[in-house]
């Protein structure tokens, strides 16, 4: 319109006598509201609407805190070793009772269970054994670790001192000064005869 009117066309519409069938039915008049152009030429307020309309609320996943299970403390115990336990190795079975969440993840009940302590041969005073998560189960919390630390039971013949045993015996006066041998049993078994040529001291 503006082409063929100019401004005055654009404002008040094409002449009527160009108003027949043709490009310009029925007649046009620019109204000077851009909104309501909007509206003419794109049936709404909004150019743009039906690229932005969400129909449900948009899902963001991950956003939900998850529960961080804490562990429980360690639960420690002595257990106690003969020095032939420790040199030659065994087998210790200990039977604790704890705390287990059933099938339904909701009760729990008590159970009884074995733990097998391998000992190795050439363990110290205070070698610790752990056994992971061995605690009571419990809700929304991680079992706690069961450890079990060597204490060592005297021995009526030895003293261990790191990884030497001393052996103690009673000598009269004329052995210190003479010399002698002493029989030495061994925790494996053999008997150690020792001779002993140099003169002895308190």
């Amino acid at each position: 319109i503006y082409d063929h009117f100019g401004e005055e066309g654009l404002k008040d519409g094409a002449p009527a006598e160009f108003c027949t069938d043709g490009a310009w039915t029925p007649k046009y008049a620019y109204h000077g509201n851009p909104e309501q152009t909007f509206r003419e030429f794109f049936g709404g307020d909004n150019p743009f609407a039906d690229f932005l309309t969400i129909e449900s609320p948009l899902q963001l996943c991950g956003l939900h805190p998850e529960v961080v299970k804490v562990q429980d403390s360690p639960i420690e115990r002595d257990i106690f070793l003969s020095l032939d336990d420790l040199y030659l190795g065994c087998i210790k079975k200990i039977q604790l009772s704890r705390m287990v969440i059933n099938e339904d993840g909701q009760s729990s009940e008590i159970q009884e269970k074995i733990l097998t302590v391998e000992v190795k041969h050439g363990w110290k005073e205070g070698t610790r054994i752990i056994f992971p998560k061995e605690g009571d189960q419990g809700l929304n919390r991680v079992p706690a670790d069961i450890v079990f630390t060597v204490r060592q039971k005297s021995h009526p013949l030895f003293v261990r001192r790191n990884n030497d045993l001393i052996y103690k015996t009673q000598i009269s006066l004329m052995m210190a000064l003479t010399g002698f041998s002493v029989n030495v049993p061994t925790l494996d078994g053999r008997l150690l005869n020792i001779p002993v040529n140099d003169i002895v001291h308190p």
